[in-house]
């Protein structure tokens, strides 16, 4: 769903954040470079996430279940280095809560996993661009499973069973040298046990009662930091001194120039912003741009970045703060997002070649709750309703033809829907907490979008998606949804006009497919000042009445339908407006009012009329380097006119105090 969640969203919103530029300096002959010694015996330890995922086989029927957990373990290897290549073996273990639950085949029982450990022994094979090193694994996997099935009280009849797994796993990674023999590590695991059949015995006699077969299969995100026992490398890396006694170059914006406050370029969602430059380097990519191989870095235009935001919030409700949002968890302290991306943007500011680029983000924490789509790890939330999950909310491939118009971003894969004044990833918003519009119109769509620039004041774009929220594959609700919008640009780039058909389609009910007309309105007043709109209409057919026999899709709501129907026309609209205001270099303040008219309930799960007022100031400060952090207090009142939608349907009003804060890096 969302228009600015590429790195721009970062730098966008922190003007001042770091630059790509470096300081002119006296020039010195480049000194010889170390290159990094892989090779020597390893030891280290890794915290991450693991997701495991049970199908269950009983007589009397079939049932999945899954557990995710955060997870803490080591690992120990070894390394034979011949040049750039690197290979090797290793062996590794996590531990975690991994337990899950579901409802068995007899509608009765529940059907549970004990899992708590997951170990792999592997090989590995990598090629070292100093200081990285890529690598991919593969090997054998390990873990020991005790399967359940108990009634809702402890009964007689209960039964168990389960032992030891054995599998495979394959797995991608890449260590990162840090100083002497330290070295960071991010990895991805898929570990697959295959299926066997256990016999469950009855838990109190021991006597047989029945075989369960169950296949089973795992991921883990794991970041870790190893150190390497290489006396080649107890010296620090020695950096190389610049080559030139010049700057290096910088490219120019093309087009329009940019408005001053508050972000670098106005709502765009889709493409890479057209005709202006890359500019803005995190700390980790500063980093790595001092050390042996920044460089090669540099010329490879490949990003590593992200951020993890934590919030609290305190509020007059005390079961529930939804239909708000993101926090949902009234008088709690939160984990919201932990974020990694890996990117390449293509270099729109030249006119000569074409260039590519691509985007992988993933996500842990609260948050994926409000980027899930169907298809894609969607059993986290569409069976577990998990406070907790992993997403990739967006991974998608661009290709840009500077010689089409005054340029042409072709975008395929998964990315955030077009457009929105919000984004899912929190550095891309001003405010904590956001609107009811934003909460309820689609998070993320997989498809094609094709963004033209006709000229600095007008572009189109246009392309196809597989439905709201859902991929491709989920044949009974994907659906072929084209998309069209185009962008007006005033010649002083004080106003922008940004209007979409986001999704349409036959509209009939399936998982969020909703039909939906969205125009975004940017103005600014005064280099301090500037205001936001946007305005949308949704709708569905053939809703289900939530008082009739229609089955309802999970994590979706039905229709409060006329007496006598079934099923409904069910629409919503709603407008946002912001204010934002520039107080220093630093810091902000954000006004956001709106109106959301759920007519059938539909959205929200409550036939009602809201309204949303917030008030918020935004405090960059240096983490790790200039702008590197961000805390965001807010004061946030809303009202249900029509029937009570707070506090789990007990109040027609809420009163929220919240604040988060994001680190960088």
């Amino acid at each position: 769903m969302r228009a600015i969640g590429r790195i721009a969203a970062v730098a966008l919103l922190a003007n001042n954040a770091a630059q790509a530029a470096d300081a002119l300096m006296p020039m010195k002959a480049a000194p010889p470079v170390a290159t990094y010694n892989w090779a020597g015996l390893y030891v280290g330890g890794h915290v991450g996430a693991g997701f495991s995922y049970r199908n269950w086989t009983l007589g009397d029927g079939a049932v999945s279940e899954a557990g995710d957990a955060v997870m803490i373990g080591g690992q120990i290897g070894f390394n034979h280095q011949v040049g750039k290549w690197v290979i090797g073996v290793e062996s590794d273990a996590s531990w975690g809560n991994l337990k899950g639950e579901s409802v068995c085949p007899d509608g009765i029982n529940s059907c549970w996993t004990r899992q708590t450990w997951l170990g792999t022994v592997t090989g590995r094979i990598g090629y070292a661009f100093d200081p990285a090193l890529f690598y991919l694994k593969g090997g054998a996997a390990f873990t020991r499973a005790d399967y359940f099935k108990t009634a809702p009280v402890p009964s007689t009849l209960d039964e168990r069973g389960g032992g030891a797994r054995n599998g495979w796993t394959a797995g991608v990674g890449m260590d990162y040298a840090l100083w002497n023999n330290w070295s960071l590590r991010l990895e991805y695991d898929y570990l697959d046990f295959g299926s066997r059949t256990f016999a469950l015995s009855n838990s109190a006699t021991g006597m047989f009662v029945e075989n369960v077969t169950v296949g089973q299969k795992a991921h883990e995100l794991k970041l870790g930091l190893n150190y390497l026992f290489n006396a080649s490398n107890l010296n620090p890396i020695v950096l190389p001194a610049p080559q030139s006694n010049k700057s290096e170059a910088q490219p120019q914006r093309l087009g329009l120039p940019a408005p001053p406050f508050p972000t670098a370029d106005w709502p765009l969602g889709g493409s890479q912003l057209i005709g202006v430059p890359d500019t803005a380097v995190g700390p980790l990519m500063k980093w790595i741009y001092d050390g042996p191989d920044g460089q090669a870095w540099k010329d490879s235009r490949i990003k590593l970045y992200g951020w993890a935001e934590i919030g609290a919030n305190v509020s007059i409700s005390s079961q529930s703060l939804t239909p708000a949002g993101y926090p949902i968890h009234p008088n709690r302290i939160e984990l919201d997002q932990l974020v990694f991306r890996i990117e390449r943007l293509p270099d729109t500011t030249q006119k000569d070649h074409v260039d590519w680029g691509f985007n992988v983000t993933n996500v842990y924490g609260l948050d994926y709750r409000y980027t899930i789509m169907k298809g894609i790890f969607s059993d986290q939330l569409l069976a577990k309703n998990r406070t907790y999950g992993y997403d990739i909310p967006t991974f998608y491939g661009d290709i840009y033809f500077p010689q089409i118009a005054e340029g042409m971003n072709v975008r395929v894969g998964r990315y955030l829907s077009v457009p929105d004044i919000e984004s899912q990833m929190a550095p891309g918003n001003w405010l904590y907490t956001h609107s009811l519009l934003y909460i309820f119109d689609p998070f993320t769509q997989m498809g094609v979008v094709n963004t033209v620039k006709l000229n600095d004041q007008w572009l189109i774009q246009f392309g196809a998606h597989a439905g709201n929220d859902v991929a491709p594959w989920e044949s009974a609700d994907a659906k072929l949804t084209p998309m069209a919008c185009f962008r007006w640009t005033s010649k002083d780039n004080n106003d922008s006009i940004y209007p979409c058909v986001n999704s349409i389609n036959n509209g009939k009910y399936a998982y969020d497919n909703i039909q939906m007309f969205v125009n975004t309105w940017s103005h600014k007043f005064s280099d301090a000042w500037n205001m936001q709109t946007e305005f949308y209409y949704t709708y569905q057919r053939d809703v289900p009445s939530v008082s009739g026999p229609l089955p309802i899709e999970p994590n979706t709501n039905g229709a409060a339908c006329p007496a006598g129907q079934i099923a409904c026309f069910a629409p919503a609209w709603s407008i946002v407006n912001y204010q934002n205001f520039k107080i220093s270099k630093t810091d902000y303040l954000v006004l956001r009012n709106e109106y959301f008219d759920d007519v059938r309930g539909q959205r929200t799960g409550t036939q009602t009329r809201y309204s949303t007022h917030t008030i918020g100031w935004g405090h960059w400060f240096d983490m790790w380097g200039e702008n590197t952090g961000l805390f965001r207090p807010e004061l946030r009142y809303e009202r249900s006119y029509d029937a009570p939608a707070y506090n789990l349907g007990t109040r027609k009003d809420q009163l929220t105090l919240a604040a988060d804060v994001i680190f960088l890096y």
